[in-house]
């Protein structure tokens, strides 16, 4: 598949997260932030995410890591090039995208068959998103990969809406995409895309029965 990083380019972006959380079992609390960084390069882009972790943070999603990645794009879409993650200062997991075997590797030699739809990977997945503007198709799936888990994620759309919420960057005009869980569908991921804002998300809410995790933005900062 021919690649063109400029056939669509994002704006360089520091993007920061604060991680809410509210669980019927443990009550509500802040779990901590999430920094993320896009940057260029010569063979289209490069991102770098930091978690740190709070609290019961440390039970449910791990203590402090990072993961980063490179991607391309094709046709309006993200395409996974290459993808890494662990513990801050270590690689504990890495993936790489066979295309054309349509495959997935991990570097513990595991790997999975490439689904159909819009694979990328988790590192990613919200510029993988922002590429989109709003126009999820309810016929192409997204498939998310996640290399600590050595899983990939399924979601399809339910439903897609126009709105206008409070930020902390203040009042948004944005896209609200509700995706579920493929043979979950009591799982969903909503987000909120801000069109001014290259149409990254300004909010996140990953719910299920038990618990939501929300990811709501701190600040948004385009380096061009």
């Amino acid at each position: 598949m021919p690649t063109n990083a400029q056939s669509d380019p994002l704006d360089p972006t520091s993007i920061r997260y604060k991680i809410k959380f509210d669980s019927s079992t443990f009550g509500n609390a802040t779990l901590g932030k999430v920094e993320t960084k896009l940057s260029t390069s010569e063979n289209g882009y490069i991102i770098e995410s930091l978690t740190k972790t709070q609290g019961m943070a440390a039970i449910i999603i791990g203590n402090n890591y990072q993961e980063s990645c490179e991607f391309q794009v094709s046709d309006g879409e993200a395409v996974s090039k290459a993808y890494k993650g662990g513990r801050v200062g270590k690689t504990d997991y890495s993936v790489e995208f066979d295309r054309e075997g349509k495959k997935i590797n991990f570097a513990s030699k595991d790997s999975l068959d490439m689904p159909e739809g819009y694979v990328v990977d988790q590192c990613m997945f919200w510029f993988a998103i922002a590429l989109l503007k709003g126009e999820v198709e309810s016929e192409k799936p997204i498939y998310v990969v996640d290399g600590k888990s050595k899983r990939i994620r399924g979601f399809k759309l339910r439903s897609k809406s126009e709105e206008e919420i409070d930020t902390e960057l203040g009042r948004k005009a944005v896209h609200k995409i509700v995706l579920e869980r493929e043979l979950r569908p009591n799982r969903t991921l909503t987000l909120w895309l801000s069109p001014e804002d290259q149409y990254l998300p300004v909010k996140i809410e990953e719910s299920r029965k038990s618990r939501t995790t929300t990811f709501e933005i701190e600040r948004l900062q385009r380096e061009s």
